[in-house]
């Protein structure tokens, strides 16, 4: 059975109003169903005494790409051995919550910080970086802590972690050489904050702030942020994506002027740096997958800016699917820039683990533009088998095969599972995806989350969060041969409409309710809640080839700003074809049932929150699954399961809960998605371990 998920810390978008759902003129003519479905009989019944299920083994395991560049900066006071090029480049490793430093010729010198919460530990992905050029103290900016940045010396040594003012959205930031800070807040994911420029002394302590809300560069008002940068007189160059400009100000946050047009610039650009040697301003465009330049003059007299012109691109954008991480300036995820003494340009790109050097717009020798060489060299994806942030976990009836959304691999790893008679029970067998350009192309996923196997086809469902799509894929596994999979179709896309999907997390594939006239044509049905929105979709084949629209949706969640995205997670359906729904933010499981209108389509009243004993909230239910009369719910936030009896659809029962902290056989750091096998096994995603842990139940 197919088990929704719930999104990482971070990484979010604001929540949106709903358009109602109209059904389509397109829906065929079904069978009027007056009745409407009651499900199990209401008799109160003795539940069965309570044991937890042991430990059998564990899938996967902790890991990801060596280094996943988002931020990058050049520190020219820590030199590599060579000297070839004085200075060395710092990358915030974003998966894997560090700091690295590279050599100009691409050698691996060190990692600084780790994931923790002691100080000078990255608690939170950390975004981008910025180097003081006078004594290398370089600061750290992450995109979704609540606070401001972390302060380190060269030597990757903690220095102090400012706090105040909170800046919700802040993955961009800058630092002159006097040590002054800057740090953008922006809405990128909560709708209510402002979009400004906080501003810091160089110990820490707020000097304000400047810019407002706004479409006008020319008056220094601001859409989203991403991307800041200091030249060598003060001046701040910040690059303000909703409205296609970089915009220029003193360091006491005096407008001076901008430059850049929307034909120019896309509506997905990423970090901004500044060739100070040679007044170069370097903005990368995601959508775009390129490097946009501009030449800037400052005035001689005053030092502000006098004019910016748009000087050309740098790298390739990718191919077409497929063809990622091609190399040789090939661009799929650029997401920011460094540049050093010599004007070499450095580009991170997200998606293919690496960080691409291109000579100068400005080199006439070795050729403007050209790229010349990667770091590391060659990139190195995680390996299969490893886990980044996996979400969501399906499995095969027969307990053969296990399915993981590998969430910040950005890819779908399939596993040997414990009945496995081709494989070592454990062991990897494929992967496929890349965050590619395209977004529906066939292979292409972008933070996907949820996974479900389709009870009647097998075909693996994914449902791509970031994207939007949902996607269907067939695999086969027949040693000797090779382990395939074919992409068979997709549909939806980022949106709020019906048949569109905001942020959807998981999905579960099962019949439709009893008594559907579209089970005939086609037993699938897509049950997909939408944490972005707070609303939950059911789909199906409505002309029974592969035809899936919306033909019921209604609330689930509540949504709360600015801690928004929680709304209902995932789902699991039962034998009558009610759905429980995991609701995070109302700490319940919500139950809801179906009723066949006279047209044929069914519609859904909510009939029961599932809670603990007393009405006690449940700790962050994220995963939901269902075997036999039994219902498991992870509870993220308590480390731990919850099991209620199910045998009276409208009446569940409390079991009991088992799951302890920690990293050792059988415990829970974070529970996440879940599911269940024919045999009652239960498959964990254990988030904060990296790994999926099989549980085998009690002897009935």
């Amino acid at each position: 059975m197919g088990v929704g998920t719930a999104p990482e810390l971070g990484a979010r978008r604001s929540s949106r109003s709903r358009i109602r759902l109209i059904a389509s003129s397109g829906v065929v003519a079904m069978t009027a169903i007056a009745a409407a479905l009651t499900g199990a009989a209401a008799n109160v019944h003795a539940a069965p005494v309570f044991t937890a299920p042991k430990y059998n083994m564990s899938i996967g395991k902790a890991g990801g790409a060596f280094v996943y560049p988002f931020g990058m900066a050049w520190d020219p006071t820590v030199s590599d051995s060579t000297g070839t090029e004085p200075g060395s480049l710092l990358v915030d490793d974003y998966n894997n919550y560090d700091v690295k430093r590279f050599g100009s010729d691409g050698a691996y010198m060190a990692t600084y910080s780790s994931k923790g919460k002691k100080p000078g530990q990255f608690s939170e992905q950390p975004s981008e970086i910025a180097v003081n050029p006078t004594n290398g103290n370089f600061v750290v900016a992450f995109a979704f802590n609540g606070y401001g940045y972390a302060q380190f010396n060269n030597q990757g040594q903690f220095m102090f972690q400012v706090t105040n003012p909170v800046a919700y959205y802040a993955p961009f930031i800058g630092i002159s050489s006097t040590g002054e800070v800057y740090l953008v807040q922006s809405t990128g994911l909560n709708k209510s904050a402002p979009n400004i420029v906080l501003m810091y002394n160089s110990s820490g302590v707020s000097m304000g702030q400047f810019g407002t809300n706004g479409t006008n560069c020319s008056k220094g008002q601001f859409g989203v942020i991403r991307g800041i940068d200091v030249d060598n007189y003060g001046n701040v160059f910040v690059n303000d994506v909703s409205n296609h400009c970089i915009q220029v100000f003193t360091s006491t946050g005096v407008f001076e002027g901008y430059f850049g047009t929307r034909a120019q610039l896309s509506a997905n650009t990423r970090g901004m740096k500044l060739d100070k040697t040679n007044d170069v301003a370097y903005i990368a465009d995601a959508a775009k997958e390129d490097v946009v330049a501009y030449n800037y003059t400052l005035n001689p007299t005053t030092h502000n800016l006098a004019s910016g012109t748009w000087a050309g691109t740098i790298g390739t954008p990718g191919l077409s699917v497929g063809s990622s991480c091609g190399g040789n300036g090939e661009l799929d995820a650029p997401r920011d820039i460094a540049v050093g003494p010599d004007g070499t340009v450095y580009v991170s790109d997200y998606a293919c683990w690496l960080i691409d050097a291109f000579h100068p717009l400005f080199d006439t020798t070795d050729g403007a533009g050209t790229w010349f060489n990667q770091i590391p060299d060659p990139s190195q994806p995680a390996p299969l088998g490893q886990l980044t942030s996996a979400n969501g976990v399906a499995v095969s009836q027969d307990g053969s095969t296990v399915y993981v959304a590998d969430t910040f691999n950005q890819r779908i790893q399939e596993f040997n599972g414990p009945t496995s008679t081709t494989g070592t029970p454990g062991s990897p067998i494929q992967q496929w995806g890349s965050r590619l350009p395209t977004l529906d192309g066939p292979f292409s996923l972008d933070y996907p989350r949820g996974v479900a196997i389709d009870p009647n086809t097998g075909n693996v469902w994914v449902s791509d969060t970031r994207s939007g799509y949902i996607k269907e894929y067939t695999t086969t596994n027949s040693p000797p041969s090779a382990p395939t999979v074919t992409f068979d179709q997709d549909f939806g896309g980022e949106g709020i409409s019906p048949g569109q999907f905001f942020y959807s997390d998981g999905i579960t594939v099962a019949p439709g309710p009893p008594g559907d006239p579209l089970n005939f044509l086609n037993p699938e049905t897509l049950y997909i809640p939408d944490s972005g929105i707070g609303y939950f979709q059911v789909m199906q084949d409505v002309t029974g080839a592969g035809n899936y629209q919306t033909v019921a949706e209604f609330p689930c969640g509540t949504l709360v700003e600015p801690d928004v995205f929680n709304g209902c997670t995932s789902s699991a359906v039962d034998a009558n074809g009610n759905i429980y729904a995991a609701d995070f933010n109302d700490g319940a499981v919500a139950e809801f049932t179906p009723t066949i209108g006279t047209n044929g389509i069914p519609t859904y009243a909510q009939t029961q929150t599932i809670m603990l004993p007393g009405s006690k909230v449940l700790g962050g239910p994220y995963g939901v699954a269902i075997s036999g009369n039994t219902m498991y719910v992870t509870q993220s936030t308590k480390n731990s399961v919850s099991e209620f009896d199910i045998t009276n659809p409208a009446a569940a029962v409390y079991l009991g809960s088992w799951g302890t902290k920690g990293a050792g056989n059988g415990q829970l750091n974070r529970p996440l998605g879940i599911a269940t096998d024919g045999a009652g096994n239960v498959y964990v995603d254990d988030y904060g371990n990296g790994r999926i842990e099989v549980f085998t139940p009690p002897p009935v």
